[in-house]
């Protein structure tokens, strides 16, 4: 069965498989664009995991904080221990005060005996008190110095064998007391020195250690520390994922290549159906030509065989029943007549010019 295209029909699967070719090449020219976006990564936009660096900062911040906490602690422990030397220091001074009172007290009663016994500043008794005093209670504030001149060392001879006046015993006795309180108001003075150099020395040795500020230094140094190692596990992570990232879109940039490789295969197999169609379209129409002329041809060959039987009916000639040789021979020997006819024609046309 011949199948004929006529030219409107080529034309029209021309134009398709142009329209073909351009969405083809439009939808290439798409993906090669998103794919160039898609090449460009942002590492804001990369899903980091956030666990290690929240425990990270986290660890950070504790030692940070135990850091400034334990200088915090140590600074209170100090400040207590300063308001504790501060405290007995105080009760120290009170002692003092309290002692003071007592000594100051006794020397009231010592007065009031003198006045009440009629003892003059002056007189032989009072100054044997005082050599006594001197002698048995050398430390008593008043009565520091215990050197005795020559003179005052026979006095002091004489008296031992002589009793002592009731105003003499009675002074001698509240001396003794007077000795305790002063041994006590030493001992509170040398307390109080005591607590006063404590606190001193804490205070001092709290200037020379800062340990509060290098507390925060330290506490600072530390979270300096942490900064620096999570940007580097966010940049280990961001790298990993930008590696992994770029890994998928190579794969994916692969396949689409290959996609494309089938594509422009396919694209290049329809090129090759389009030229050999209108190769086949060209073969038709030649074919088609061909046969009309042949057509053309025959009709022709019919209408001179017809011509020939007749103008062979008319010289009475009966060809019926001849074969094709002698149809052929007839044919050329009347194609010879009618040269040598129009010859003849041609020498008349001649004969008459």
């Amino acid at each position: 069965m011949l199948v004929r295209f006529g030219d409107r029909e080529a034309q029209s699967v021309q134009i398709a498989a142009q329209t073909q070719e351009k969405a083809q090449e439009n939808s290439g020219q798409k993906a090669s664009e998103k794919q160039q976006r898609k090449n460009t990564i942002f590492a804001g936009d990369l899903p980091l995991h956030k666990d290690s660096i929240t425990l990270r900062r986290q660890h950070a911040q504790k030692k940070a904080m135990k850091l400034v906490q334990d200088a915090w602690d140590t600074d209170r422990k100090t400040d207590q221990s300063i308001a504790e030397y501060e405290g007995l220091a105080q009760e120290q001074r009170k002692e003092i005060l309290l002692n003071r009172d007592k000594i100051y007290e006794c020397r009231e009663r010592k007065e009031n005996l003198r006045e009440g016994y009629g003892v003059e500043k002056d007189s032989q008794e009072q100054k044997d008190l005082e050599l006594l005093e001197r002698l048995h209670y050398p430390n008593n504030g008043q009565f520091a110095d215990v050197d005795f001149t020559e003179e005052e060392r026979k006095r002091l001879e004489e008296l031992e064998g002589e009793p002592l006046t009731e105003y003499q015993q009675r002074c001698l006795e509240i001396d003794g007391e007077e000795q305790v309180f002063k041994i006590r108001e030493g001992r509170a003075e040398s307390a109080l020195e005591a607590y006063n150099g404590a606190v001193r020395s804490i205070k001092q040795e709290r200037l020379k250690s800062h340990e509060m500020t290098d507390a925060q230094n330290n506490a600072k140094k530390v979270m300096d520390e942490a900064s620096k190692d999570i940007q580097g596990m966010m940049w280990e992570e961001a790298k990993d994922q930008v590696d992994e990232t770029y890994e998928e879109q190579r794969e994916e940039a692969k396949e689409k290549a290959e996609e494309k490789e089938e594509q422009e295969e396919k694209i290049e197999l329809r090129k090759e159906q389009k030229e050999l169609m209108e190769a086949r379209i060209e073969a038709v129409r030649e074919e088609s030509h061909e046969a009309q002329e042949a057509q053309r041809q025959q009709e022709k060959d019919a209408r001179e065989e017809a011509e020939l039987l007749g103008d062979m009916a008319d010289a009475g000639l009966n060809v019926a029943g001849a074969n094709d040789a002698v149809k052929a021979e007839i044919k050329d020997m009347l194609n010879k007549l009618k040269l040598i006819e129009a010859d003849i024609k041609g020498i008349e046309v001649d004969e008459e010019i």
